[in-house]
């Protein structure tokens, strides 16, 4: 069976990013896929926390109170995504113990997961740039939003992965 060419190139790209994925199709690579992508998110929103650090040993001072915060409210809610993604069900197996997953159903999985790691990356390079200069309490605090916001994606994957056959 060949392969749409979104999915081709979706696959193209994720194996660019993440050696050894297979993809979604085979059912016995399904969770191992998963588990690659969700770890290969994971590790870029760490990187990106661990880029606060030096932001954090720079910020001194009573002016620097409300940056501070912002830091240390921006890694809480980092972590909580890195959790997210980790600890997730391992392949949520409501789709993966699936015989058979429709094109419907991939088409959806590739474009949420396509999406997803835009997101991971962008929201990443956005934290390692502001940790490289001096932001203020309110960039701190949007970069925070950002991440809330991505936390509330990652949990929206789950219900595509359990989304009841039509």
């Amino acid at each position: 069976m060949s392969m749409p060419i979104s999915e081709k190139s979706f696959l193209e790209r994720l194996a660019a990013l993440i050696p050894g994925v297979a993809g979604y199709r085979e059912r016995e690579g399904r969770r191992e896929t998963d588990r690659r992508l969700r770890e290969f998110l994971a590790g870029r929103l760490d990187e990106a926390r661990r880029s606060l650090d030096g932001l954090r040993a720079r910020l001194r001072g009573p002016a620097a109170l409300d940056a501070l915060e912002g830091v240390g409210r921006l890694d809480r809610v980092l972590q909580k995504c890195v959790a997210s993604l980790r600890w997730a069900d391992q392949g949520y197996s409501g789709l993966f113990d699936q015989v058979k997953i429709g094109e419907e159903e991939l088409a959806r999985i590739y474009a949420f997961d396509e999406a997803l790691l835009g997101d991971v990356r962008g929201l990443a390079e956005r934290v390692r740039a502001a940790a490289d200069g001096t932001p203020d309490g309110a960039a701190l605090e949007a970069l925070a939003a950002g991440a809330l916001r991505l936390d509330r994606t990652i949990e929206r994957r789950r219900e595509i992965f359990h989304a009841p056959a039509e």
